[in-house]
């Protein structure tokens, strides 16, 4: 039994035997030829046809072979047998695979949530063969999304009961039926945690500057526990009100952690030396990304569940990685506290002129405070337009990426059929190459400068992310899509350590986590853009919210020109 949807998908696998079954003598007065494989029916009426209900939908093989027919009511239709099988039937051309096991899918739905698979207006059924969709089984222009739900309908495998059709020699597993995905859920999620970034934001910054920000930080993890017990029982019981009270904690933890650890390195780095910091941090930061998905894929290993997206496999997934929260907390704890306010040890900032150099660089601190003092546009000075100009342009690009980024996983999944391990290998590999690229790159700063390598990596991010899908240029092979995927994170977190240190060698001292916390922001762009990525990637597909992703980088970079 089922409770059918509107909107739904329908997924399950089917191996035909080779010994064909026949329909009976006759069958074409009674328009029953087709051999019956599998029946969603309400039963009204003979339960086959043609009340609305009685196909929602229908599976049958062709007499005598494995060619599939998809049939599914819809408003209007005919109402005898053989119109119907006529005009609100389709046949796949190919025949399935003999002996062996072929995953079928069938998805009615809205053009709202088509992902690009068709424009009718009306909504139509799409069936997917072993993954791809088949444009010789489409059913258009009918409403099918339309007929209304039915309680306790009942799915039949064969014939139905007093059936004149013959049951189809095949077998069949793993049925699912469901809802259409919608990315738009992925959308809400991601602005959720967005929203209270934003209210969160300048009181976090304002503790930071204003109280022992190591206390603020090992404070943090207490958040980090709550956030990791909700976030865990939420997706265990399936429960949204506690998944969306986790969200809106782990979203105060991760903007306390990010923020902290920011300013806590411009606190014990000089200025000069913070690029180069902020590139070590991002080498380390990456390494420690890898571990999560790492922990994923031998969690997966271990546990056999390799081969399909089921429910336990995404519970793995989810919930091993808060594995990894000890080793936050051990670190945090670890961190020793500068800054005379705090403690013993003096910062970077107050550390006497001898550590730093000398008279050479009490005369170079002179120097950097009167360039920063000059007043350049509108009557602001270097120090406020330089960070304010960075965090615009950074700021403007995380929109623009946050329409695709949250989508990668589906896309791999979804479009290039990436099973479980073949995604955590590819995030683990992407993370490994962005610590060690970043490491290449670091010579290049004393001699191209930030400002242009910036420029260069960001166009750059901009056209792998078009090798990643093709851009409507081209296919991209399997080897191609994942190489420019990996460039394109190493484009866009090479370039991060600069923006960072642009921005903590102009501001005070005492504002330092303020303007740190606007990495916070970080979480709202991807939030907002998300929401209209999942929009365009339902009504579009993925391939129209990579275009508008592309489009919105190069067009943002008169945020930082």
């Amino acid at each position: 039994k089922v409770t059918t949807h509107e909107e739904f998908e329908l997924k399950f696998e089917v191996n035909p035997d080779p010994d064909f079954a026949q329909a009976a003598p006759g069958c074409e007065a009674t328009a029953t030829c087709w051999n019956a494989l599998m029946h969603v029916t309400d039963l009204s009426g003979d339960g086959d046809c043609c009340n609305i209900g009685n196909r929602i939908p229908a599976f049958y093989f062709v007499n005598g072979t494995s060619q599939l027919v998809v049939t599914m009511d819809r408003p209007g239709q005919p109402s005898d047998r053989a119109s119907y099988d006529k005009e609100e039937s389709c046949i796949i051309d190919q025949p399935l695979a003999v002996g062996q096991w072929t995953e079928i899918k069938v998805k009615v739905a809205s053009v709202e949530k088509s992902k690009g698979q068709f424009d009718d207006e009306d909504g139509a059924l799409v069936v997917f063969v072993g993954g791809s969709s088949d444009s010789s089984c489409i059913l258009s222009d009918g409403n099918r999304h339309k007929i209304g739900t039915f309680k306790e309908a009942s799915v039949f495998v064969g014939a139905i009961p007093n059936d004149l059709h013959a049951a189809a020699n095949a077998q069949v597993r793993s049925i699912t039926y469901s809802e259409p995905a919608s990315n738009l859920f992925v959308g809400l999620g991601q602005t959720t945690q967005g929203l209270s970034a934003i209210f969160l934001m300048f009181p976090i910054g304002w503790l930071g500057d204003k109280m022992n920000r190591y206390t603020l930080l090992r404070a943090n993890l207490i958040l980090g526990v709550c956030s990791a017990i909700l976030l865990s029982i939420a997706v265990l019981l399936r429960n949204l009100v506690v998944l969306f009270i986790g969200i809106v904690i782990f979203s105060g933890y991760q903007q306390t952690l990010s923020s902290t650890i920011y300013t806590i390195l411009s606190d014990n780095v000089p200025r000069g030396g913070r690029a180069r910091a902020g590139v070590h941090y991002k080498t380390l930061s990456a390494l420690a990304m890898a571990l999560g998905p790492g922990v994923q894929l031998v969690t997966l290993v271990v546990g056999g569940a390799t081969d399909s997206w089921t429910q336990s496999t995404l519970n793995i997934l989810i919930v091993s990685g808060w594995a990894m929260l000890p080793l936050v907390a051990f670190s945090a704890l670890s961190i020793k506290t500068v800054g005379l306010k705090y403690g013993a040890m003096p910062n970077a900032d107050e550390a006497p002129e001898p550590t730093l150099g000398g008279g050479g660089a009490r005369r170079n601190r002179k120097l950097n405070d009167q360039w920063l003092d000059e007043t350049v546009c509108f009557g602001l000075k270097r120090r406020f337009v330089v960070p304010a100009s960075a965090q615009a342009f950074f700021i403007g690009t995380l929109l623009a990426n946050g329409m695709t980024v949250r989508y990668f996983s589906l896309y791999y999944t979804q479009i290039m059929k990436f099973d479980p391990i073949q995604l955590c290998a590819l995030n683990v590999v992407a993370r490994l190459w962005i610590a060690g690229f970043v490491q290449v790159i670091k010579p290049l700063l004393p001699r191209i400068g930030r400002t242009p390598l910036c420029l260069i990596f960001h166009l750059g991010s901009a056209l792998f992310l078009v090798g990643v899908y093709g851009g409507g240029f081209f296919t991209p092979s399997v080897w191609v899509s994942c190489i420019c995927y990996m460039m394109r994170f190493a484009f866009l977190h090479a370039r991060d350590p600069m923006l960072y240190s642009m921005t903590m060698d102009c501001v005070p001292e005492s504002q330092r986590s303020r303007w740190a916390a606007l990495n916070s922001l970080r979480t709202l762009s991807f939030s907002g853009s998300a929401l209209i990525g999942g929009f365009l990637a339902d009504k579009y597909g993925y391939d129209m919210s990579f275009h508008v992703t592309v489009i919105s980088l190069l067009a943002c970079t008169v945020f930082f020109v």
